[in-house]
Parts: structure tokens; C-alpha cells; sequence
């Protein structure tokens, strides 16, 4: 994980490459990493195909160059290019790949056609953080649309878990503890020649939350760098939805009057100075402000907006200096906004939360069991024989087998009636005493499959948070599971 910067997963997968040892429900089957082998076999050789297409077509090659790129930037970037609907396909098969994997590869239009997808495009080849090519992004040349065309999800390419250059820019972003985000793939690559190698791009997708979590690995500072537009507008509010209350230092670089990275760099202007000058959420959003400040319904409105956005926010320092913000840009007296957060903050609190009355008035998967102990004793007997991952059981439920009588005094009126209920709804249907213990034990198979589930959810948590001992556990808990057919 250290070396290599990636998850504990991944970790794994990597080692099982290495060693063959498998470890159940993290590394995957010998079929599925065969697939996968081919796949990234191919996605290597389609490469090579489209590095010597570049260089068969010196217009392509010139077409870059005027653009500002040298042939070290060519070569460092991987740019390369498409050249022909049929003849990838062919030099596919001349390496015997079945056309079951080249289908799999998303690279074809279809397998029957032979049709390279990307034809007449400039390729942007996109890499895992193993360094493997698993898809392409094509530039079309000229003003044809659209613009940029990406490889869907295929077996090896999850672009919601993958930021373009992110397999280069790693160490970069470790050594500066800050990461810059970029809506495409020449934004990247301008701010990578300018001397920031701490930039990436989303991969033609939003930010997600698996994005977040790799990015989290590796700092806790994110500067947002989008396009100067409507639809860089909207991806950097999207962004910062996503990125809310994710214990994340979220920064926006405001390009004023420039489209894109890219022109603010080929204006000469330094790009240190936008980072030094970057905005908080609640100022970005305060400059995109669509109110005129001067009319006083508009400002009222304004603040309300605003302040109903902050209160979102969990942490009350973070609150506090959005607060400050918004007074200064509002020119408004910040204690006039300290009294109107709290009444925002306090409707939120009164307003009814999804879910609320279910969750009151529904039991969970343990309060039959409780409410059956609690009538007869011999529930007990019956569930300490047959519940198989007593590790997930409840503090409660354990209160309850060590001390009956104690945990009935514990409980108030109203728990006290809801068990009543329960345990009238059970035993006062037509059934024997041994037809009752029979639908008892039935019940249980439900509730082990509940445990099972919470400690496996459980156990990945831990893993994912770099636990070691998490493994060993939750390999027990696969290993006992399938011993008892839980799934």
C-alpha cells in the first residue's frame, strides 16, 4: 500500500499477481484475473498500433506541435492517434486475440463492423495506478462534436475510481500535499509543463466518491481547477457537494476571464498566484451569486440561500469562518448572521429527518428475539444454540441474556409495551410450543444473515482503514459463513 499508493485492495490483488495465494471475497477468481490479464495485453498492443499511427501521419504530429507541444511533450504525454476503422483490428488479430476479448476491449464500434471507435481522433491513453492502460480518450481534430470521446465502463476501467495522470502525479501530490483537479485532459497536461505535477482530471465523469477516497490516501488539501463556463460552473458545484463534511481542505481557482488552464497559462500569467488566491466553497458560491446585492429583498434572499448551504456544513469552525465570509462580501453586521444561522440551524433541527417515523415504529432484526426472551426463557436456550456470529451481537440483546430481570427494570414504559406487542404477535398465532421453537429457530436464520452482513461491512471498513487484523477476521468470517450456507 505504501509503495504503490493504492487501497487495501488493490494491495492484495497486486500480491495474489505475485504469490497466486488467494484470499476469498477480496481476490478475485483465475477466470476473472485471466480476462483481465488479456485485457490489459491488448489495451498494450492497441497502444503500440496507435504510437506508430502517429508517427505514419507527420500532419497529426505538426497539428500537435502547432499547439504548443514539443516532441518531448508528445512522447512524455503518449499522444498518439487513430488512423483507421479496420486496420487496428487486424493487427489485433494478427496477435490472436479472440474477438470475444476485443468486443470485451470497448474499443470497437462492434466486433462485426471492425470499426475503431476513436477514428480520426488524437489519443489520450488512460492508466490505472498500476501503470496498466486500461482506456482511451480521443481529441477529435478539427470542430467536429464531440469533442473528446471516452471508453466505457469495460472489466478493467471504472472511470469513477480512476483520475486521469493520477499513476504520475501521486508522488507530486504526497510531496506537495495538495492536489489540482482539472476538468479535462489538456488541462492536465498544461499545468504538468508548467511545472504542477500535482494536477489531474476527472476521466469525462464527475467526482465521485471513490475518487475522494484515493485522493484521501494521499492529502487532505483540493484545489478545484474547472473550466471558466456554464458547464465548469456546474461540475465545481457538483464537486463540492460531494466533497462536503469529507474532512477535506476544498479550494476553487478562479480563472476571472480566462476559459481554461490551458489560456491562463499561454498568457504568461503565473498559475502560483491563483493557487495563493483560490476561493472557499462559500466564496466561490458568494462570487456566482446571481442576486443584486443592492436591492434589499435580493440580499435578504441572497443570505438566505447562502446560510441554508453553510448550515450543511458539520464542522462549527468551518461554519463560523463561512460566516465571516459572507458578512464581508455581504457588507453585512455579522452578528445579524450569527442570529439568522441560528434560526436556520434550528428549522433544520425541527424539521422532520427521512425515515424518522419508520425507523421508530419499525423493530429491528433483534427486537423479536428480545421481545420472545423477555416472555419465555427458553428463547434464550434456543438462540444461544443457534446463532452462529456472536460478535455482531447488540449491547443490549447481551444485557438482556446476562440479566433478565435487571434489563426489564432498565427499560422504560414505551419498550416495554412495543416488546408486549411483539411477543403477542408471535404466540398468538395457532401453533404448538414445538411449531413455535420451529418458527423461533426459522427466524434466526434471518437474523444471522442480518449479523453477517453488519460484520462483513464491518470488517471491510477496517481493511479499507489499513486494519490488518480486520483480514484475518473477516477471512473467519467468509470461512464460517460457507461452512453454515449464509450468503
Amino acid at each position: 500500500m505504501d509503495m504503490d499508493n493504492c487501497e487495501f485492495r488493490e494491495a492484495l490483488q497486486i500480491l495474489w499477481n505475485i504469490t497466486g495465494t488467494e484470499i476469498p471475497g477480496y481476490t478475485e477468481n483465475k477466470e476473472q484475473i485471466e480476462i483481465k490479464r488479456n485485457l490489459y495485453s491488448l489495451y498494450k498492443d492497441a497502444t503500440s498500433y496507435y504510437k506508430s499511427a502517429l508517427e505514419k501521419n507527420p500532419e497529426v504530429k505538426k497539428y500537435l506541435m502547432d499547439r504548443g507541444l514539443s516532441s518531448e511533450d508528445i512522447t512524455k504525454f503518449h499522444f498518439w492517434y487513430a488512423d483507421s476503422g479496420i486496420s487496428l483490428y487486424n493487427y489485433l488479430k494478427e496477435k490472436w486475440y479472440e474477438d470475444e476479448l476485443i468486443g470485451a476491449s470497448q474499443i470497437f464500434l462492434n466486433v462485426k463492423s471492425r470499426k475503431d471507435k476513436f477514428i480520426g481522433r488524437v489519443i489520450f491513453p488512460i492508466q490505472n495506478l498500476r501503470w496498466d492502460f486500461v482506456a482511451f480518450a480521443g481529441r477529435i481534430i478539427g470542430k467536429w462534436e464531440p469533442k473528446y470521446l471516452n471508453s466505457p465502463a469495460s472489466d478493467i476501467y471504472d472511470k469513477s475510481s480512476i483520475l486521469y495522470w493520477l499513476f504520475d502525479a501521486r508522488n507530486a501530490v504526497t510531496k506537495n500535499d495538495q492536489i489540482i483537479i482539472t476538468e479535462w485532459y489538456m488541462d492536465t497536461i498544461a499545468l504538468h509543463r508548467a511545472g504542477f505535477l500535482q494536477t489531474v482530471a476527472v476521466s469525462g465523469t464527475a467526482l465521485t466518491e471513490k475518487h475522494i477516497t484515493i485522493i484521501k490516501r494521499l492529502t487532505r488539501k483540493i484545489y478545484l481547477c474547472f473550466d471558466n463556463d456554464k458547464a465548469g460552473e456546474q461540475a465545481t458545484r457538483n464537486s463540492l457537494e460531494i466533497l462536503k463534511n469529507k474532512e477535506l481542505e476544498v479550494k476553487i481557482i478562479s480563472l476571472s476571464e480566462w476559459k481554461d488552464p490551458d489560456e491562463f497559462l499561454e498568457s504568461g500569467w503565473d498559475f502560483v498566484e491563483l493557487i495563493n488566491n483560490a476561493l472557499s466553497p462559500i466564496a466561490f458560491l458568494i462570487e456566482k451569486n446571481k442576486y443584486n446585492l443592492k436591492s434589499i429583498d435580493e440580499k435578504k434572499k441572497f443570505i438566505a440561500e447562502i446560510l441554508d448551504i453553510i448550515k450543511n456544513y458539520s464542522d462549527s469552525i468551518e461554519q463560523d469562518m463561512y460566516l465571516k465570509e459572507l458578512a464581508k462580501i455581504s457588507d453585512t453586521p455579522i452578528w445579524i448572521l450569527y442570529e439568522l444561522f441560528k434560526k436556520t440551524k434550528k428549522a433544520k433541527a425541527d424539521a422532520p429527518e427521512e425515515n424518522t417515523s419508520w425507523e421508530k415504529n419499525q423493530p429491528s432484526p433483534e427486537d423479536s428475539v428480545i421481545a420472545l426472551i423477555l416472555e419465555d426463557k427458553k428463547y434464550a436456550e434456543l438462540f444461544e444454540e443457534h446463532i452462529i456470529f456472536t460478535r455482531a451481537i447488540s449491547d443490549k440483546l447481551q444485557k438482556l441474556l446476562k440479566d433478565t430481570q435487571s434489563f426489564k427494570k432498565w427499560l422504560d414504559i414505551e419498550e416495554k409495551e412495543k416488546y408486549k406487542a411483539l411477543a403477542f404477535q408471535f404466540t398468538s398465532k395457532s401453533l404448538s410450543q414445538e411449531e413455535q421453537e420451529k418458527e423461533f429457530i426459522k427466524s434466526l436464520d434471518g437474523l444471522n444473515r442480518f449479523y453477517y452482513k453488519t460484520l462483513s461491512e464491518k470488517y471491510k471498513s477496517l481493511m479499507n482503514a489499513w486494519d490488518n487484523d480486520a483480514l484475518m477476521k473477516y477471512s473467519q468470517l467468509l470461512q464460517t459463513a460457507k461452512k453454515h450456507k449464509i450468503k
